[in-house]
């Protein structure tokens, strides 16, 4: 959906980038097995994240073979096959695809809900499908955008207030990822803050957009921003840089208290060095925009 939560490809090691396309390619592969070949098209890094913490907090191994991938049918790619933990991501994603779809509806460009009309039909049926399944995430996620859909109407321009939503579908979700109590203790608080920190991401990403737009974004109160007026991105941005710092920093330290059973070398260079890497993609484009 965001794609925002992914490694810092140049410090893995080959074999552990291999992994991870690997499952890349499974949850791809998830997905059309339950929801049918178009449900590819929501394939996001984040929901592999969420993949492999699932897997990687069990004590069973996952399981690889060689799989045809639609891109590229005549060669045969290494795949991570069909697990509890691809299941989970792709029902979720699912989920998520279709409220996505649901609220770009309502205040979005043109292109947006123009995509979000076509894709709805098919967004639905897979949406009942993983709910049956999933009715909880279903739920949790439903209750999450009616929340944020009264926050944007008040105008909220509380960062902290309008990114709770996503921080608390997050930790819910991330919940249901835990074995035992100690697990969801600290996976609860890390869901909470992975939200937040996603929601802040794209909140900064999509200032300039959703100013022209005229679309809901709480930084545009919180520094009283106005179409066709000059501000300075540079200095809203290091403001932003320091609450997603100090929220990556608290996340970092709920991981470690983890003990994984899998995947630990890659979930540590996503945690330690992809987050940063991905800031510093998206602030990269305002360094030195006064």
């Amino acid at each position: 959906m965001f794609g925002y939560v992914k490694p810092f490809q140049p410090h893995l090691r080959v074999c552990e980038l291999d992994t991870y396309k690997s499952l890349y390619c499974g949850l791809c592969r998830q997905l059309g097995a339950s929801f049918g070949p178009f449900s590819r098209l929501t394939l996001s890094y984040d929901f592999v994240f969420l993949a492999l913490l699932f897997t990687g907090l069990s004590e069973e191994g996952p399981q690889y073979g060689r799989c045809r991938c639609m891109a590229n049918p005549l060669k045969k790619k290494a795949c991570c096959l069909e697990n509890e933990g691809l299941r989970f991501s792709a029902g979720c994603a699912m989920i998520m695809a279709y409220y996505k779809a649901k609220d770009n509806l309502h205040d979005h460009g043109f292109k947006d809900r123009l995509l979000s009309a076509l894709s709805y039909p098919f967004l639905a049926r897979a949406r009942k499908k993983a709910a049956r399944q999933y009715g909880e995430i279903d739920a949790i996620m439903a209750e999450a955008m009616a929340t944020q859909r009264r926050i944007e109407e008040e105008g909220c321009d509380s960062v902290d207030r309008a990114a709770d939503p996503s921080g608390t579908f997050l930790r819910r979700v991330f919940e249901q990822v835990a074995r035992t109590d100690g697990q969801r203790r600290i996976l609860s608080r890390m869901g909470y803050l992975l939200g937040r920190w996603i929601y802040m991401m794209d909140a900064f990403d999509d200032l300039e957009s959703d100013l022209k737009r005229g679309n809901y974004n709480p930084l545009i109160g919180r520094y009283s921003l106005h179409r066709g007026t000059d501000y300075n991105r540079a200095a809203i941005g290091q403001d932003i840089v320091e609450m997603l710092n100090f929220t990556i920093s608290e996340f970092s330290a709920g991981y470690q208290l983890l003990d994984l059973y899998h995947y630990k070398p890659i979930l540590d260079n996503i945690v330690f060095l992809g987050f940063k890497n991905t800031q510093a993609n998206v602030f990269t484009k305002y360094k030195g925009d006064a």
